[in-house]
This record gives structure tokens, sequence and C-alpha cells, in this order.
């Protein structure tokens, strides 16, 4: 933990050093503004860049599968409320698309709800999608 810390704040005063340098010579009439100001936007763009490289590569590149094991310990209706929460559907709006009651979709949801132990929709798909129950 520390050579991290040691390495970023090496990088940090490297390029505090290299910005006093350049104000420096700014304000001793060497530079003018236009050349000040374009060194600056490049330094922040290229370390926008290499910021954004760094983090996109340290993702995951394959995404996790769902757990069919898990998956099967739940009916088919409530694999099919999990689907619609992840998407964000109201009760209304699943019962509209599987043609059944708003009090059967609560009903369907009470039970999703305790075999995740949640108390909300946006637990249970917190809760899935750190199972692999969804994506």
């Amino acid at each position: 933990m520390w050579r991290i810390v040691v390495k970023y704040g090496m990088i940090l005063f490297g390029a505090l050093a290299a910005f006093k340098f350049l104000e420096y010579q700014f304000f001793s009439y060497k530079l003018s503004l236009e050349i000040y100001l374009a060194i600056v936007a490049t330094a922040f763009l290229l370390i926008g860049i290499l910021l954004a490289r760094y983090f996109a590569g340290s993702k995951p590149q394959n995404l996790s599968t769902i757990d069919e094991e898990k998956l099967a310990l739940f009916s088919q209706r409530e694999q099919e409320m999990l689907l619609f929460l992840a998407q964000g559907y109201t009760n209304k709006e699943i019962a509209k698309s599987l043609d059944i009651s708003p009090n059967t979709v609560k009903t369907h949801l009470k039970k999703l709800f305790d075999k995740l132990d949640v108390n909300n929709r946006t637990q249970a798909v917190a809760e899935a999608k750190s199972l692999n129950l969804i994506h």
C-alpha cells in the first residue's frame, strides 16, 4: 500500500513541479499566454487519456455468466419478475405485460424478496446481480 502512495505522490510532485516551472516561465514573460495555455491543455489531455486507459484496462473484460444453479431455485414467474425489476418496470407495467393483476405481482415480488432476503426492489436487483442471477 505504501508503495502505491509513494508512486502516486512522486507522479503528482513531478506534475506540480512541471506546472510551477511553466508558471514561472509565463510570469517572467518568457512564454506567451497562448503557448502557456496550449501546454497546460495538452498536459491535461494526455493525463486524461492515460487515466482513461488505465481505468478502462482495470475492468474485467469477461462478463460473468448467469449462475444457472442458483437461478433454478426461483420459479419461472419469479425469474420473470426479477428481469422486469432489473429493467425498472412498475407493478402495473409488470401486471399488464404478464396479463395478471397487480396484487399477483405483489405476491410474486414478496416471495422473491423473501428468497433474496431483501426489503425492496433496488436491493433485490443488486442482490440478484451479486449472485449472478442477472446481468
